[in-house]
Protein backbone atom coordinates (compact mmCIF):
# COMPACT_ATOMS: atom_id res chain seq x y z
CA UNK A 1 0.00 0.00 0.00
CA UNK A 2 1.54 3.13 -1.45
CA UNK A 3 0.17 6.38 0.16
CA UNK A 4 0.85 10.29 -0.15
CA UNK A 5 1.78 12.51 3.22
CA UNK A 6 0.80 15.78 1.92
CA UNK A 7 1.37 17.76 4.76
CA UNK A 8 5.19 16.84 4.54
CA UNK A 9 5.25 15.70 0.87
CA UNK A 10 6.41 12.49 1.21
CA UNK A 11 5.27 8.80 -0.06
CA UNK A 12 4.85 6.08 2.77
CA UNK A 13 4.92 2.47 1.65
CA UNK A 14 3.43 -0.06 4.26
CA UNK A 15 3.51 -3.97 3.46
CA UNK A 16 4.64 -6.98 5.07
CA UNK A 17 7.29 -9.77 5.06
CA UNK A 18 5.38 -13.38 6.09
CA UNK A 19 7.05 -16.38 7.22
CA UNK A 20 10.62 -14.74 8.47
CA UNK A 21 13.01 -16.06 10.53
CA UNK A 22 14.65 -13.16 12.37
CA UNK A 23 17.94 -14.48 15.03
CA UNK A 24 18.30 -11.44 16.50
CA UNK A 25 15.72 -8.40 16.09
CA UNK A 26 18.29 -5.58 16.88
CA UNK A 27 21.21 -6.80 14.41
CA UNK A 28 17.90 -7.02 11.81
CA UNK A 29 16.47 -3.67 12.25
CA UNK A 30 20.22 -2.55 12.44
CA UNK A 31 21.67 -4.17 8.87
CA UNK A 32 18.52 -2.76 7.42
CA UNK A 33 18.98 0.65 8.40
CA UNK A 34 22.58 0.42 7.33
CA UNK A 35 21.40 0.19 4.06
CA UNK A 36 18.57 2.43 3.88
CA UNK A 37 19.16 5.45 1.40
CA UNK A 38 19.83 8.74 2.89
CA UNK A 39 16.37 10.77 3.49
CA UNK A 40 14.44 7.48 3.69
CA UNK A 41 12.99 6.43 7.28
CA UNK A 42 11.73 2.75 7.79
CA UNK A 43 10.12 1.64 10.75
CA UNK A 44 9.34 -2.69 11.52
CA UNK A 45 6.56 -3.75 13.64
CA UNK A 46 5.43 -7.70 14.97
CA UNK A 47 2.69 -7.92 11.93
CA UNK A 48 0.70 -10.52 14.27
CA UNK A 49 -0.46 -7.12 16.25
CA UNK A 50 -1.26 -4.52 12.77
CA UNK A 51 -4.56 -3.94 12.84
CA UNK A 52 -4.97 -3.62 8.77
CA UNK A 53 -2.80 -0.99 6.92
CA UNK A 54 -4.75 2.03 8.36
CA UNK A 55 -3.36 1.27 11.24
CA UNK A 56 0.00 1.81 10.79
CA UNK A 57 -1.31 4.96 8.25
CA UNK A 58 -2.67 6.73 11.09
CA UNK A 59 0.40 6.16 13.13
CA UNK A 60 2.78 7.96 10.65
CA UNK A 61 0.30 10.78 10.44
CA UNK A 62 -0.23 10.90 14.46
CA UNK A 63 3.80 11.02 14.60
CA UNK A 64 4.24 13.20 11.78
CA UNK A 65 1.64 16.06 13.67
CA UNK A 66 3.40 15.25 16.54
CA UNK A 67 6.38 16.15 15.61
CA UNK A 68 5.09 19.19 13.44
CA UNK A 69 3.57 20.43 16.82
CA UNK A 70 6.21 19.91 18.84
CA UNK A 71 4.54 17.67 21.01
CA UNK A 72 6.61 14.82 20.46
CA UNK A 73 7.76 12.07 22.52
CA UNK A 74 10.48 10.67 21.46
CA UNK A 75 13.63 11.99 19.34
CA UNK A 76 13.11 9.90 16.03
CA UNK A 77 9.69 9.87 14.15
CA UNK A 78 10.24 6.34 13.30
CA UNK A 79 10.17 5.68 16.96
CA UNK A 80 6.97 7.92 17.05
CA UNK A 81 5.57 5.96 14.78
CA UNK A 82 5.95 3.02 16.91
CA UNK A 83 4.85 4.81 20.25
CA UNK A 84 1.55 6.07 18.17
CA UNK A 85 0.67 2.48 16.99
CA UNK A 86 0.86 0.59 19.93
CA UNK A 87 -0.45 3.30 21.84
CA UNK A 88 2.24 3.92 24.26
CA UNK A 89 3.76 6.78 25.68
CA UNK A 90 6.59 4.48 26.95
CA UNK A 91 9.73 3.45 24.33
CA UNK A 92 9.93 0.15 26.01
CA UNK A 93 5.92 -0.52 26.39
CA UNK A 94 5.63 0.19 22.82
CA UNK A 95 8.63 -1.99 21.64
CA UNK A 96 7.11 -4.86 23.93
CA UNK A 97 3.78 -4.29 22.44
CA UNK A 98 5.10 -4.32 18.52
CA UNK A 99 8.34 -3.97 18.05
CA UNK A 100 9.83 -6.79 15.94
CA UNK A 101 11.39 -9.73 18.28
CA UNK A 102 13.44 -12.49 17.39
CA UNK A 103 10.23 -14.95 17.56
CA UNK A 104 8.31 -12.35 15.17
CA UNK A 105 7.58 -14.57 12.23
CA UNK A 106 5.66 -12.04 10.23
CA UNK A 107 6.60 -8.40 10.11
CA UNK A 108 5.11 -4.96 8.93
CA UNK A 109 7.17 -2.21 7.78
CA UNK A 110 6.29 1.41 7.18
CA UNK A 111 9.13 3.05 4.26
CA UNK A 112 8.66 6.96 4.23
CA UNK A 113 10.21 8.36 1.60
CA UNK A 114 10.52 11.85 -0.83
CA UNK A 115 10.15 9.26 -4.13
CA UNK A 116 8.87 6.32 -4.91
CA UNK A 117 12.06 5.43 -6.50
CA UNK A 118 13.27 5.86 -2.77
CA UNK A 119 10.47 3.66 -1.73
CA UNK A 120 11.46 0.63 -4.22
CA UNK A 121 15.09 0.45 -3.42
CA UNK A 122 14.61 0.13 0.26
CA UNK A 123 11.99 -2.25 -0.60
CA UNK A 124 14.44 -4.28 -2.45
CA UNK A 125 17.14 -4.24 0.18
CA UNK A 126 14.84 -5.62 2.91
CA UNK A 127 13.53 -7.96 0.23
CA UNK A 128 17.17 -8.68 0.04
CA UNK A 129 18.07 -9.02 3.40
CA UNK A 130 15.21 -11.37 3.88
CA UNK A 131 14.95 -13.37 1.14
CA UNK A 132 11.09 -12.77 0.69
CA UNK A 133 9.38 -10.90 -1.37
CA UNK A 134 6.45 -8.15 -0.03
CA UNK A 135 3.15 -9.92 1.37
CA UNK A 136 0.58 -7.61 2.54
CA UNK A 137 -1.31 -10.16 3.79
CA UNK A 138 0.46 -9.90 7.03
CA UNK A 139 -1.67 -6.74 7.55
CA UNK A 140 -5.12 -8.02 7.27
CA UNK A 141 -6.70 -8.91 10.49
CA UNK A 142 -7.42 -12.53 10.31
CA UNK A 143 -8.83 -14.82 12.99
CA UNK A 144 -5.46 -15.76 14.74
CA UNK A 145 -4.44 -12.16 14.60
CA UNK A 146 -7.94 -10.73 15.80
CA UNK A 147 -7.27 -12.49 19.41
CA UNK A 148 -4.12 -11.05 19.82
CA UNK A 149 -4.76 -7.78 19.03
CA UNK A 150 -7.95 -7.96 21.60
CA UNK A 151 -5.43 -9.07 24.36
CA UNK A 152 -2.51 -6.58 23.48
CA UNK A 153 -4.69 -3.55 22.69
CA UNK A 154 -6.87 -4.60 26.35
CA UNK A 155 -9.90 -4.60 23.65
CA UNK A 156 -13.53 -4.89 25.69
CA UNK A 157 -16.36 -6.86 23.92
CA UNK A 158 -18.57 -3.42 24.68
CA UNK A 159 -15.91 -1.48 23.17
CA UNK A 160 -16.48 -3.52 19.58
CA UNK A 161 -20.22 -3.35 20.48
CA UNK A 162 -20.15 0.46 20.95
CA UNK A 163 -18.28 0.94 17.40
CA UNK A 164 -19.61 -1.77 15.21
CA UNK A 165 -21.71 -0.67 12.26
CA UNK A 166 -22.29 -3.67 10.37
CA UNK A 167 -21.66 -7.82 11.22
CA UNK A 168 -17.96 -6.75 10.90
CA UNK A 169 -16.08 -7.38 13.96
CA UNK A 170 -12.73 -7.09 12.54
CA UNK A 171 -13.01 -3.55 11.22
CA UNK A 172 -15.01 -2.52 14.47
CA UNK A 173 -11.28 -4.32 16.01
CA UNK A 174 -9.41 -1.71 13.41
CA UNK A 175 -11.68 1.12 14.12
CA UNK A 176 -11.13 0.61 18.30
CA UNK A 177 -7.50 0.94 17.52
CA UNK A 178 -7.69 3.74 15.63
CA UNK A 179 -9.52 4.97 18.53
CA UNK A 180 -6.67 3.99 21.41
CA UNK A 181 -3.98 5.97 19.35
CA UNK A 182 -6.12 9.51 18.45
CA UNK A 183 -6.66 9.08 22.59
CA UNK A 184 -2.77 8.88 23.20
CA UNK A 185 -2.25 12.33 21.94
CA UNK A 186 -4.61 14.08 24.34
CA UNK A 187 -2.66 12.12 27.54
CA UNK A 188 -0.11 13.79 29.21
Amino acid sequence: MIKCLEETEEIAQITGFKNLRIDNAKEFVKKVRDKMPQKVWIQFFDASVVATWQHLFFAVLNAQLSFGNHRNISKSIEMETLLFASAQHQINKAIKKMGIKTDSINIAVVIVAKKTKQLSRALSIISRITDKEPDETVLEISDQKQEMILTKFEISQNEIEAVIKTENTRNAIRDVVLEKMSLLSTKS
